[in-house]
């Protein structure tokens, strides 16, 4: 087979096209330091996103953050009411006006606790760590035996 001694359309490869007095680097190095530049970049922002909520500042950006905060302050509520009214029924007896009222008021928190899981649940988290919190305090809810919410049935019924 005949080989060309020279190549008459190929431009020469040692300087560029922007710049013609910037060489070029024909190795691979060049792709290799971008690519690395990039990783780097990507591993920073997965860095950001598993920070703990308290340290990231995009929880003011994403109103997950804002329901699971109340979610966690209506828990201790309803939590204060179920005792209120174990101590009701203990001190005045199933049957009483005090544990009657006790309970009405723990029946207005389990609503309320209620509706914040199902407005959590329905609300799409705007970013990375939003995504985050709201898996993690799921499974929190599941792991202490609770379900999140209601999820045996369909709807707000659950």
């Amino acid at each position: 087979m005949t080989q060309a001694d020279r190549v008459l359309s190929t431009p020469p490869t040692n300087t560029s096209a922007t710049n013609p007095a910037r060489p070029v680097d024909p190795t691979r190095r060049r792709f290799i330091t971008i690519a690395a530049g990039a990783s780097i970049i990507s591993v920073g922002s997965l860095a950001a996103a598993a920070m703990p909520i308290s340290a990231t500042p995009v929880s003011a950006l994403d109103p997950v953050f804002a329901l699971i905060a109340e979610k966690r302050a209506i828990d201790v509520a309803h939590c204060a009411v179920i005792d209120a009214q174990d101590a009701a029924e203990g001190r005045f007896g199933h049957g009483s006006d005090e544990a009657g009222e006790a309970a009405e008021h723990c029946e207005t928190a389990c609503y309320a606790a209620n509706e914040i899981e199902w407005r959590l649940a329905g609300t799409m988290p705007t970013t990375l760590a939003g995504v985050a919190a709201v898996l993690r305090f799921a499974n929190q809810i599941e792991d202490e035996g609770g379900e999140w919410p209601g999820t045996d049935t369909i709807g707000r019924e659950g």
